[in-house]
Order: C-alpha cells, then sequence, then structure tokens
C-alpha cells in the first residue's frame, strides 16, 4: 500500500513578515505628509495650506481637552464632532435597515425586482449633493433632512449587496424549507439572513465611508454645528490651520469607524470562515 503525503506550504512567522507588512502600509501615507509638508513650506502655497504639525496640534487643542471631568474632549467635540458622528449614524443605520428589508423582498421576490427595477435604478443615478435642497424644502432645516440625505445616499450599496447576497443563498434551499414547512420567519433568521450576511456586511463598509462624505456635503448648508459647518466657517474667516485640522479630525474619524466596524464584522461571520475552510 502506498501512502499519499499531502503537503503544505511552509508557514513563516516572525517580526520580518510583519515589520516589512507595517513598512509598506506607512508608505504611502508618509510620502503624502511629506508633499504636504512642501506644499505647506511654499511661498505661494503656504498660505493656504497650514504645515501638518500646526494642523496637528490645533486638531488636539480644539478637540481635545486637559480636563478630566469631560474625559480629556474639547469644546468642538461635544459642539460640532459628536453631533455630526451621531447623523451619520443615524443615516447609516435607517439605510441599513430599510436597505436589508427591501433587498431580502426583492431578492426573495422575483416579481418584485421586476417592478420596481426601473425606479430602484433611477434612484440610484440621483445624485445625493444635488437633492440637499430638496430635503430642506420636505423636511425643514433641523437634523432630519441631513439624516434622510444621508439614509439615501447611502442606501444603494446595502441594497443591491443584499439582493445579490439573497440570489447566491439559491433557490433550491428555499424550496427545501417549503418543503418541509419550515415558517417564513425561521427561514428568514436562519437561511436567508445567515446566506446573505457576507454580502450585507460588504454593503455597509462601502456605505460606513460613503456616510462621512454625505455627512459633510449636508452640513454645508443651513447648519449651525458640524463638521461641514466647521469647514465652511474655517474657510469663510481664513482660518486655514483649523481648516486643515478639521481634515485631519475627519481623517481619524474614518478611520476609527472602520477599524470598530472590522471588529465587529469578524465576530458577527466568524461561523462564516469556519464554515468556509471546513468546504476548502
Amino acid at each position: 500500500m502506498t501512502t499519499a503525503v499531502k503537503s503544505r506550504a511552509p508557514r513563516t512567522h516572525g517580526p520580518g513578515i510583519t515589520g516589512e507588512r507595517i513598512f509598506l502600509r506607512l508608505v504611502v501615507p508618509a510620502v503624502l505628509v511629506g508633499i504636504w509638508w512642501a506644499l505647506s513650506a511654499g511661498p505661494g502655497t503656504g498660505l493656504f495650506i497650514a504645515s501638518p504639525w500646526a494642523a496637528l496640534v490645533r486638531a488636539g487643542e480644539e478637540f481635545l481637552s486637559p480636563d478630566i471631568s469631560s474625559l480629556f474632549l474639547g469644546e468642538a467635540t461635544f459642539q460640532h464632532l459628536i453631533p455630526s458622528l451621531a447623523r451619520a449614524m443615524a443615516g447609516l443605520a435607517l439605510a441599513t435597515a430599510a436597505g436589508v428589508a427591501a433587498g431580502i423582498a426583492l431578492g426573495s421576490v422575483p416579481v418584485l425586482a421586476s417592478l420596481f427595477q426601473p425606479l430602484i435604478h433611477l434612484g440610484r443615478s440621483l445624485p445625493s449633493p444635488a437633492l440637499l435642497g430638496v430635503f430642506f424644502l420636505l423636511f425643514g432645516t433641523g437634523d432630519s433632512p441631513k439624516i434622510f440625505l444621508i439614509a439615501f445616499g447611502v442606501v444603494w450599496p446595502i441594497l443591491f449587496n443584499t439582493i445579490d447576497g439573497v440570489n447566491s443563498i439559491g433557490h433550491q434551499r428555499l424550496q427545501a424549507a417549503a418543503v418541509f414547512k419550515i415558517r417564513p420567519l425561521d427561514v428568514l433568521f436562519n437561511v436567508i439572513l445567515p446566506g446573505a450576511s457576507p454580502k450585507i456586511f460588504a454593503g455597509v463598509r462601502t456605505s460606513l465611508s460613503l456616510s462621512l462624505i454625505i455627512m459633510i456635503i449636508s452640513e454645508l448648508q443651513k447648519s449651525k454645528n458640524g463638521l461641514g459647518y466647521l469647514l465652511v466657517t474655517t474657510q469663510r474667516t481664513f482660518d486655514y490651520t483649523n481648516f486643515w485640522a478639521i481634515l485631519i479630525v475627519l481623517g481619524l474619524l474614518g478611520v476609527a469607524l472602520n477599524v470598530l466596524f472590522h471588529i465587529v464584522e469578524r465576530r458577527a461571520l466568524s461561523w462564516h470562515r469556519g464554515a468556509t475552510q471546513q468546504h476548502d
């Protein structure tokens, strides 16, 4: 008898690989910061572009505080950063609920998909910034038009990914559930949602980044607070150091949200990675 030995490529561990990956990830940001610094030192561009260090110090002064009673958070954090983040997360949550619900319905019932396909493509084609005035007209000048505009602008990746995820499950599983007379709620929570969840999370990840962009756009007009309001105010007062400080805060906010979402996604889809590895 001959025994087949399955060879596997040796795994390499050690600080060399990790250090190389960290170095590669820092190359492009370092180059961009170098270009930024060079432009800030130019005789003409330096009037409008603050140095990275000056902008970073200003961001710390505006958004952080040495007072422990305020959790080391500055006044700008409570007046502008937190309201902007709340609007973005509220719009994203609304888009997730609507996108997943509509995506499951359209993915499960082909007739509905055929009926609403023209309307969906029309809505996706409309640019969200151009509808800012329409949402202000419909919902007033408070937080509601901003939240609904964010939801409208970011719902499409979630909707289309949910439809694709439901279609990837296959109609055989749904037919088998119908044959065994499984309750619709059990099919929804035990077959459809688990099967489509990887693509749903992919759509939410895309919408997370878009929500910050539309959040800024929604706060450029008829706003009394928010990071978008701060950007307009600093431009009007020629406070360019604070303008670049706000951009740093936006970048750090986007990175932090992506890291948190990545942690949630890994835990929520841990079962999926295990099932996939078993079938590899």
